[in-house]
């Protein structure tokens, strides 16, 4: 039986020089995956806006995300459960997991068991491949920008960076002054955000996320601790037990506003 690139011992359909190549890709993805996780931020973004609105008065989607990066994770994904399932057939042996370092995972642990199928020759060249692709996406791609909702079929809307119209990819209506509505709902999700209540460490990333503010967890305490903020939530429980404070945003920024001020 022989191998695409030399010849391998009978019952062997994948060289050693093949296996190391697919165990040092295996053994890669988790920093390709971590590099096409932060190449697809998705930072949330709620608003009214004209017709572009849900029953509830709001819409609540991802902004902005490189479609090109998910693209590519989804086919990573896809071929590794596709290649983990035919050698959980073979092995009996039950996947971990769904997600990419548990395939991948699985797949090394059982490359031996790999290495005597049929199709294993096919596996190295073509996971080079995806990996390839996965890796053009996070330096060339260009992320989209999230446009409001169809209110005729609810399909999310999308433009390239900085366009100005949006097309709708199920019914091919174009939507016009797509910055106008980004300016609209960005300050619309500013104003909604003051009224929210949570630990310091969910408002410090609040702030970062949607505000670009970076404020520490640690320094929110600190105002706590000086009697500038007041908590929002009761020390205790009904059954007595002692409770972490929770501030409100908007007294938050209030704060950090008044000390670039001064």
């Amino acid at each position: 039986m022989t191998c695409t690139c030399e010849s391998t011992p009978d019952g062997i359909y994948l060289c050693n020089t093949c296996c190391e190549g697919l165990e040092w890709l295996l053994g890669e993805l988790d920093s390709v995956v971590g590099d096409l996780v932060r190449a697809v931020p998705r930072a949330s973004l709620t608003a009214s806006y004209g017709e572009r609105v849900s029953s509830s008065g709001s819409l609540h989607a991802p902004l902005p995300v490189n479609e090109a990066a998910l693209d590519a994770h989804i086919a990573l994904d896809k071929y590794l459960m596709v290649t983990a399932l035919e050698l959980a057939k073979v092995t009996g042996a039950r996947l971990t997991g769904r997600d990419s370092s548990a395939l991948s995972s699985y797949v090394l642990s059982h490359i031996g068991t790999l290495r005597t199928q049929s199709w294993a020759c096919d596996v190295e060249p073509t996971l080079r491949a995806l990996v390839r692709d996965c890796e053009k996406a996070t330096r060339t791609a260009t992320q989209a920008e999230f446009a409001g909702t169809c209110p005729t079929d609810n399909t999310e809307l999308f433009t390239h960076a900085g366009g100005n119209t949006a097309t709708c990819r199920t019914c091919s209506v174009v939507y016009e002054d797509v910055q106008g509505w980004r300016s609209t709902a960005k300050a619309y999700a500013r104003a909604t955000d003051d009224d929210i209540v949570g630990y310091p460490k969910a408002l410090s990333e609040r702030l970062a996320k949607v505000h670009g503010e970076t404020v520490g967890a640690d320094y929110i305490r600190v105002l706590a601790a000086r009697g500038l903020l007041v908590r929002v939530n009761p020390e205790r429980s009904e059954d007595g037990k002692v409770l972490r404070p929770m501030y409100r945003l908007g007294d938050v920024k209030a704060l950090i506003t008044k000390e670039e001020a001064a």
